[in-house]
Protein backbone atom coordinates (compact mmCIF):
# COMPACT_ATOMS: atom_id res chain seq x y z
CA UNK A 1 0.00 0.00 0.00
CA UNK A 2 1.44 3.42 -0.91
CA UNK A 3 2.38 6.03 1.65
CA UNK A 4 -0.70 8.11 0.97
CA UNK A 5 0.27 11.18 2.97
CA UNK A 6 3.57 11.41 1.14
CA UNK A 7 2.11 10.61 -2.28
CA UNK A 8 -0.83 13.02 -1.99
CA UNK A 9 0.81 15.82 -0.06
CA UNK A 10 -0.83 19.13 -0.92
CA UNK A 11 -3.56 17.47 -2.98
CA UNK A 12 -7.24 17.48 -2.08
CA UNK A 13 -9.13 17.75 -5.37
CA UNK A 14 -10.33 14.42 -6.75
CA UNK A 15 -7.74 12.39 -8.64
CA UNK A 16 -6.94 8.85 -9.71
CA UNK A 17 -3.88 6.82 -8.80
CA UNK A 18 -2.88 3.87 -11.03
CA UNK A 19 -0.32 1.38 -9.74
CA UNK A 20 1.40 0.22 -12.93
CA UNK A 21 3.71 -2.18 -11.10
CA UNK A 22 0.69 -3.99 -9.65
CA UNK A 23 -0.85 -4.03 -13.14
CA UNK A 24 2.20 -5.79 -14.55
CA UNK A 25 2.04 -8.40 -11.81
CA UNK A 26 -1.61 -9.13 -12.57
CA UNK A 27 -0.92 -9.32 -16.30
CA UNK A 28 1.93 -11.78 -15.76
CA UNK A 29 -0.56 -14.22 -14.21
CA UNK A 30 -2.26 -14.41 -17.61
CA UNK A 31 0.75 -14.31 -19.91
CA UNK A 32 1.63 -18.01 -19.50
CA UNK A 33 -1.89 -19.19 -20.32
CA UNK A 34 -2.52 -21.34 -23.38
CA UNK A 35 -5.62 -19.25 -24.03
CA UNK A 36 -5.55 -16.05 -26.10
CA UNK A 37 -5.79 -12.99 -23.86
CA UNK A 38 -7.31 -9.75 -25.15
CA UNK A 39 -7.68 -6.71 -22.93
CA UNK A 40 -11.17 -5.13 -22.92
CA UNK A 41 -10.32 -1.46 -23.44
CA UNK A 42 -13.71 -0.26 -22.14
CA UNK A 43 -12.56 -1.18 -18.62
CA UNK A 44 -9.83 1.47 -18.55
CA UNK A 45 -8.63 3.19 -21.72
CA UNK A 46 -5.84 5.27 -20.19
CA UNK A 47 -2.86 5.24 -22.56
CA UNK A 48 -0.28 4.50 -19.86
CA UNK A 49 -2.41 1.55 -18.75
CA UNK A 50 -2.70 0.30 -22.34
CA UNK A 51 1.04 0.62 -22.95
CA UNK A 52 1.77 -1.24 -19.72
CA UNK A 53 -0.48 -4.13 -20.77
CA UNK A 54 0.63 -4.38 -24.40
CA UNK A 55 3.63 -6.72 -23.85
CA UNK A 56 1.46 -9.17 -21.89
CA UNK A 57 -1.62 -9.57 -24.10
CA UNK A 58 -2.37 -11.02 -27.53
CA UNK A 59 -4.38 -7.97 -28.49
CA UNK A 60 -7.16 -5.57 -27.54
CA UNK A 61 -10.96 -5.76 -27.67
CA UNK A 62 -12.55 -2.44 -28.57
CA UNK A 63 -16.09 -1.12 -28.95
CA UNK A 64 -15.65 2.29 -30.60
CA UNK A 65 -13.63 4.32 -33.08
CA UNK A 66 -12.07 6.20 -30.18
CA UNK A 67 -10.76 2.97 -28.65
CA UNK A 68 -9.36 1.88 -32.02
CA UNK A 69 -7.58 5.22 -32.31
CA UNK A 70 -5.93 4.77 -28.91
CA UNK A 71 -4.64 1.30 -29.77
CA UNK A 72 -3.32 2.40 -33.14
CA UNK A 73 -1.50 5.29 -31.46
CA UNK A 74 0.58 2.58 -29.73
CA UNK A 75 0.85 -0.03 -32.47
CA UNK A 76 -0.06 -0.17 -36.15
CA UNK A 77 -0.44 -3.92 -36.22
CA UNK A 78 -1.30 -5.40 -32.81
CA UNK A 79 -4.51 -7.48 -33.19
CA UNK A 80 -7.82 -5.78 -32.45
CA UNK A 81 -11.24 -7.38 -32.05
CA UNK A 82 -14.09 -4.93 -32.72
CA UNK A 83 -17.24 -5.65 -30.67
CA UNK A 84 -20.39 -3.83 -29.67
CA UNK A 85 -24.08 -4.05 -30.61
CA UNK A 86 -24.34 -0.97 -32.88
CA UNK A 87 -21.53 -0.50 -35.41
CA UNK A 88 -22.42 2.04 -38.07
CA UNK A 89 -21.03 2.17 -41.59
CA UNK A 90 -18.65 4.93 -40.49
CA UNK A 91 -17.48 2.86 -37.52
CA UNK A 92 -16.74 -0.15 -39.71
CA UNK A 93 -15.12 1.92 -42.44
CA UNK A 94 -12.80 3.52 -39.89
CA UNK A 95 -11.93 0.12 -38.43
CA UNK A 96 -10.97 -1.29 -41.82
CA UNK A 97 -8.85 1.79 -42.58
CA UNK A 98 -6.99 1.14 -39.31
CA UNK A 99 -6.28 -2.49 -40.17
CA UNK A 100 -8.96 -4.12 -38.02
CA UNK A 101 -9.99 -7.43 -39.59
CA UNK A 102 -11.63 -9.31 -36.69
CA UNK A 103 -15.23 -8.54 -35.72
CA UNK A 104 -17.69 -9.78 -33.11
CA UNK A 105 -20.87 -9.46 -35.15
CA UNK A 106 -24.39 -9.31 -33.70
CA UNK A 107 -26.47 -7.83 -36.51
CA UNK A 108 -27.39 -8.65 -40.11
CA UNK A 109 -27.11 -4.93 -40.83
CA UNK A 110 -23.51 -5.05 -39.65
CA UNK A 111 -22.80 -8.03 -41.92
CA UNK A 112 -24.34 -6.20 -44.89
CA UNK A 113 -22.00 -3.25 -44.31
CA UNK A 114 -18.95 -5.47 -43.82
CA UNK A 115 -19.68 -7.35 -47.03
CA UNK A 116 -19.91 -4.11 -49.03
CA UNK A 117 -16.86 -2.52 -47.44
CA UNK A 118 -14.69 -5.65 -47.69
CA UNK A 119 -15.37 -5.83 -51.43
CA UNK A 120 -14.63 -2.14 -51.88
CA UNK A 121 -11.34 -2.41 -50.00
CA UNK A 122 -10.55 -5.95 -51.17
CA UNK A 123 -9.75 -7.17 -47.65
CA UNK A 124 -10.48 -10.45 -45.88
CA UNK A 125 -12.31 -10.41 -42.57
CA UNK A 126 -12.57 -12.83 -39.66
CA UNK A 127 -16.14 -12.96 -38.37
CA UNK A 128 -17.24 -14.28 -34.99
CA UNK A 129 -21.01 -14.32 -34.61
CA UNK A 130 -22.12 -13.30 -31.13
CA UNK A 131 -24.35 -15.99 -29.65
CA UNK A 132 -26.73 -15.22 -26.80
CA UNK A 133 -26.92 -18.42 -24.79
CA UNK A 134 -30.01 -18.87 -22.64
CA UNK A 135 -30.18 -20.45 -19.19
CA UNK A 136 -26.60 -19.72 -18.12
CA UNK A 137 -26.31 -20.20 -14.36
CA UNK A 138 -24.73 -17.13 -12.83
CA UNK A 139 -24.43 -15.13 -9.62
CA UNK A 140 -22.82 -12.30 -11.58
CA UNK A 141 -23.75 -8.69 -10.90
CA UNK A 142 -24.87 -8.10 -14.48
CA UNK A 143 -26.52 -10.58 -16.82
CA UNK A 144 -25.24 -10.25 -20.40
CA UNK A 145 -27.10 -13.17 -21.99
CA UNK A 146 -30.67 -14.41 -22.04
CA UNK A 147 -33.29 -11.66 -22.29
CA UNK A 148 -30.91 -8.86 -23.23
CA UNK A 149 -30.27 -6.82 -26.37
CA UNK A 150 -26.97 -8.57 -27.09
CA UNK A 151 -26.21 -11.18 -29.72
CA UNK A 152 -27.69 -12.36 -32.98
CA UNK A 153 -31.39 -13.31 -32.78
CA UNK A 154 -31.95 -17.01 -33.37
CA UNK A 155 -34.07 -16.35 -36.45
CA UNK A 156 -31.18 -14.38 -38.03
CA UNK A 157 -28.48 -17.00 -37.36
CA UNK A 158 -28.86 -19.11 -40.52
CA UNK A 159 -29.17 -16.03 -42.70
CA UNK A 160 -25.97 -14.64 -41.17
CA UNK A 161 -24.09 -17.89 -41.85
CA UNK A 162 -25.35 -17.99 -45.45
CA UNK A 163 -24.30 -14.39 -46.03
CA UNK A 164 -20.78 -15.11 -44.78
CA UNK A 165 -20.51 -18.32 -46.81
CA UNK A 166 -21.56 -16.49 -49.97
CA UNK A 167 -18.80 -13.91 -49.52
CA UNK A 168 -15.29 -14.13 -50.93
CA UNK A 169 -14.08 -11.62 -48.33
CA UNK A 170 -15.52 -12.90 -45.04
CA UNK A 171 -14.87 -16.11 -43.12
CA UNK A 172 -16.85 -17.45 -40.20
CA UNK A 173 -13.92 -18.12 -37.88
CA UNK A 174 -15.95 -18.89 -34.76
CA UNK A 175 -18.41 -17.61 -32.21
CA UNK A 176 -18.38 -14.93 -29.57
CA UNK A 177 -20.14 -15.42 -26.24
CA UNK A 178 -20.39 -13.03 -23.32
CA UNK A 179 -22.90 -14.15 -20.72
CA UNK A 180 -22.04 -12.38 -17.48
CA UNK A 181 -20.29 -9.42 -15.92
CA UNK A 182 -18.53 -9.35 -12.55
CA UNK A 183 -18.85 -13.06 -11.83
CA UNK A 184 -17.01 -14.49 -8.82
CA UNK A 185 -18.14 -18.13 -9.10
CA UNK A 186 -15.45 -20.19 -10.85
CA UNK A 187 -17.63 -23.27 -11.28
CA UNK A 188 -20.35 -21.20 -12.96
CA UNK A 189 -17.79 -19.74 -15.34
CA UNK A 190 -16.45 -23.20 -16.19
CA UNK A 191 -19.99 -24.46 -16.83
CA UNK A 192 -20.54 -21.48 -19.11
CA UNK A 193 -17.36 -22.33 -21.03
CA UNK A 194 -18.60 -25.90 -21.43
CA UNK A 195 -21.91 -24.61 -22.81
CA UNK A 196 -20.06 -22.40 -25.29
CA UNK A 197 -17.84 -25.29 -26.40
CA UNK A 198 -20.90 -27.53 -26.82
CA UNK A 199 -22.50 -24.90 -29.08
CA UNK A 200 -19.33 -24.77 -31.18
CA UNK A 201 -19.30 -28.58 -31.51
CA UNK A 202 -22.93 -28.57 -32.64
CA UNK A 203 -22.01 -26.23 -35.48
CA UNK A 204 -18.53 -27.59 -36.21
CA UNK A 205 -19.31 -28.21 -39.88
CA UNK A 206 -19.72 -24.45 -40.39
CA UNK A 207 -16.31 -23.64 -38.91
CA UNK A 208 -12.60 -24.08 -39.67
CA UNK A 209 -10.65 -26.91 -37.93
CA UNK A 210 -9.55 -24.69 -35.00
CA UNK A 211 -12.44 -22.26 -34.51
CA UNK A 212 -12.39 -19.14 -32.39
CA UNK A 213 -14.25 -19.72 -29.12
CA UNK A 214 -14.43 -16.24 -27.66
CA UNK A 215 -16.04 -16.41 -24.21
CA UNK A 216 -15.70 -12.67 -23.54
CA UNK A 217 -14.85 -11.68 -19.98
CA UNK A 218 -16.96 -11.16 -16.90
CA UNK A 219 -14.28 -12.13 -14.36
CA UNK A 220 -15.26 -10.23 -11.28
CA UNK A 221 -14.37 -8.40 -8.10
CA UNK A 222 -16.12 -8.83 -4.77
CA UNK A 223 -15.95 -5.19 -3.73
CA UNK A 224 -17.18 -5.84 -0.20
CA UNK A 225 -14.70 -8.61 0.59
CA UNK A 226 -11.98 -7.01 -1.59
CA UNK A 227 -11.28 -10.24 -3.47
CA UNK A 228 -11.01 -11.00 -7.16
CA UNK A 229 -12.12 -13.96 -9.25
CA UNK A 230 -9.73 -16.92 -8.75
CA UNK A 231 -8.15 -16.74 -12.19
CA UNK A 232 -5.45 -19.35 -11.51
CA UNK A 233 -8.11 -21.90 -10.51
CA UNK A 234 -10.19 -21.09 -13.60
CA UNK A 235 -7.17 -21.45 -15.89
CA UNK A 236 -6.32 -24.79 -14.30
CA UNK A 237 -9.88 -26.09 -14.75
CA UNK A 238 -9.95 -25.05 -18.44
CA UNK A 239 -6.47 -26.34 -19.21
CA UNK A 240 -7.84 -29.30 -21.17
CA UNK A 241 -10.58 -27.39 -22.99
CA UNK A 242 -10.31 -26.01 -26.48
CA UNK A 243 -8.17 -22.90 -26.80
CA UNK A 244 -10.33 -19.97 -25.72
CA UNK A 245 -10.21 -16.28 -26.48
CA UNK A 246 -10.73 -14.19 -23.33
CA UNK A 247 -11.57 -10.48 -23.24
CA UNK A 248 -10.47 -9.44 -19.76
CA UNK A 249 -10.98 -5.97 -18.33
CA UNK A 250 -12.17 -5.45 -14.75
CA UNK A 251 -10.10 -8.32 -13.31
CA UNK A 252 -6.90 -6.75 -14.64
CA UNK A 253 -7.36 -3.07 -13.93
CA UNK A 254 -9.92 -2.85 -11.11
CA UNK A 255 -7.57 -3.59 -8.19
CA UNK A 256 -4.72 -1.34 -9.41
CA UNK A 257 -6.64 1.93 -9.31
CA UNK A 258 -7.69 4.34 -6.56
CA UNK A 259 -9.82 7.49 -6.47
CA UNK A 260 -8.87 10.03 -3.81
CA UNK A 261 -10.55 13.27 -2.73
CA UNK A 262 -10.26 15.59 0.24
CA UNK A 263 -13.04 16.17 2.78
CA UNK A 264 -14.22 19.76 2.28
CA UNK A 265 -17.10 19.86 4.76
CA UNK A 266 -19.15 17.74 7.16
CA UNK A 267 -22.84 18.49 7.73
CA UNK A 268 -25.80 17.21 9.70
CA UNK A 269 -29.04 17.94 7.85
CA UNK A 270 -32.39 16.93 9.43
CA UNK A 271 -30.86 13.94 11.18
CA UNK A 272 -28.67 12.82 8.26
CA UNK A 273 -24.87 13.10 8.25
CA UNK A 274 -23.07 14.15 5.08
CA UNK A 275 -19.37 14.09 4.23
CA UNK A 276 -18.72 16.45 1.30
CA UNK A 277 -15.73 15.81 -0.94
CA UNK A 278 -13.75 18.10 -3.21
CA UNK A 279 -14.65 15.73 -6.03
CA UNK A 280 -17.65 13.54 -6.69
CA UNK A 281 -19.49 11.09 -8.86
CA UNK A 282 -18.71 13.15 -11.95
CA UNK A 283 -15.17 11.81 -11.40
CA UNK A 284 -16.06 8.41 -9.96
CA UNK A 285 -19.61 7.35 -10.77
CA UNK A 286 -19.20 3.62 -10.17
CA UNK A 287 -20.39 3.46 -6.50
CA UNK A 288 -23.49 5.45 -7.48
CA UNK A 289 -24.16 3.29 -10.55
CA UNK A 290 -24.05 0.06 -8.53
CA UNK A 291 -25.31 1.74 -5.34
CA UNK A 292 -23.03 -0.22 -3.09
CA UNK A 293 -20.68 0.67 -0.25
CA UNK A 294 -17.43 0.86 -2.16
CA UNK A 295 -14.27 -0.18 -0.26
CA UNK A 296 -12.44 2.86 1.06
CA UNK A 297 -9.97 4.08 3.61
CA UNK A 298 -9.54 7.37 5.42
CA UNK A 299 -6.16 9.05 5.47
CA UNK A 300 -5.83 11.37 8.45
CA UNK A 301 -4.20 14.70 7.69
CA UNK A 302 -3.25 17.76 9.66
CA UNK A 303 -5.99 20.38 9.71
CA UNK A 304 -5.04 23.28 7.46
CA UNK A 305 -8.08 25.52 8.08
CA UNK A 306 -9.04 27.23 11.33
CA UNK A 307 -12.51 25.68 11.32
CA UNK A 308 -12.73 21.91 11.91
CA UNK A 309 -15.58 19.39 11.86
CA UNK A 310 -15.46 15.74 12.80
CA UNK A 311 -17.53 12.54 12.87
CA UNK A 312 -16.78 9.47 14.97
CA UNK A 313 -18.37 6.00 14.95
CA UNK A 314 -21.38 7.00 12.88
CA UNK A 315 -22.74 6.51 9.40
CA UNK A 316 -22.82 9.27 6.81
CA UNK A 317 -23.60 9.80 3.15
CA UNK A 318 -20.55 10.67 1.06
CA UNK A 319 -21.45 13.46 -1.36
CA UNK A 320 -19.63 15.50 -4.00
CA UNK A 321 -19.56 19.06 -5.29
CA UNK A 322 -22.24 18.83 -7.99
CA UNK A 323 -25.48 20.81 -7.82
CA UNK A 324 -27.68 17.73 -7.56
CA UNK A 325 -28.76 15.47 -4.67
CA UNK A 326 -27.82 12.52 -6.88
CA UNK A 327 -24.11 13.26 -6.38
CA UNK A 328 -23.72 10.63 -3.65
CA UNK A 329 -21.48 7.56 -3.49
CA UNK A 330 -24.17 4.94 -2.91
CA UNK A 331 -25.61 4.18 0.54
CA UNK A 332 -24.35 5.39 3.92
CA UNK A 333 -20.77 4.58 4.93
CA UNK A 334 -19.60 3.88 8.47
CA UNK A 335 -16.82 6.15 9.73
CA UNK A 336 -14.73 5.32 12.76
CA UNK A 337 -13.13 8.77 12.67
CA UNK A 338 -13.14 11.40 9.95
CA UNK A 339 -12.54 15.14 9.90
CA UNK A 340 -12.46 17.96 7.42
CA UNK A 341 -9.21 18.06 5.39
CA UNK A 342 -8.79 14.27 5.70
CA UNK A 343 -8.63 12.21 2.51
CA UNK A 344 -11.04 9.48 1.45
CA UNK A 345 -9.46 6.95 -0.88
CA UNK A 346 -11.71 4.56 -2.76
CA UNK A 347 -9.99 1.29 -3.61
CA UNK A 348 -10.68 -0.94 -6.64
CA UNK A 349 -11.25 2.15 -8.81
CA UNK A 350 -9.14 1.11 -11.80
CA UNK A 351 -12.01 -0.30 -13.87
CA UNK A 352 -15.18 1.50 -14.97
CA UNK A 353 -14.22 4.47 -12.83
CA UNK A 354 -13.11 7.48 -14.82
CA UNK A 355 -14.40 5.86 -18.02
CA UNK A 356 -18.10 5.77 -17.05
CA UNK A 357 -18.22 9.09 -15.21
CA UNK A 358 -19.86 12.39 -16.17
CA UNK A 359 -16.63 14.32 -16.64
CA UNK A 360 -18.22 17.24 -18.48
CA UNK A 361 -21.00 17.94 -15.98
CA UNK A 362 -20.80 21.51 -14.61
CA UNK A 363 -17.47 21.88 -16.45
CA UNK A 364 -15.54 21.14 -13.27
CA UNK A 365 -11.89 20.20 -13.67
CA UNK A 366 -11.32 16.64 -14.84
CA UNK A 367 -9.50 14.38 -12.38
CA UNK A 368 -5.73 14.25 -12.71
CA UNK A 369 -3.98 10.90 -12.79
CA UNK A 370 -0.91 9.87 -10.79
CA UNK A 371 1.07 6.81 -11.89
CA UNK A 372 3.10 4.80 -9.39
Amino acid sequence: MPNWNELLQGKDEGLYIYDLTALKERAKVLSDSRHRIFYAVKSNSDLRVLKTLMPFVDGFEVASRGEIEKIRMMSRDIPIIFGGPVKTQEDLKYALEKGVTSFNVESLFELDELQTLSVEKDCHLSIQLRINLADIESDATLKMAGVTQFGLPEEDFIQAVELIQSSNHMQLSGFHFHAMSNNMNVSHHVSYVEAACDFVKQHQKLLPPEPVINIGGGFGIDYQQEKTFDMAHFMNLTEDSSVLTLEIGRWLTGPIGYYAAGVYDIKEMHGQNFVLLNGGTYHFRFPKAWFHEHPFLVVKRQQKRSRRKTLQQVKAVIAGKLCTPNDVFGPEYYFEDIATDDLIIFKFAGAYGREISHLEFLSHAKPKILYI
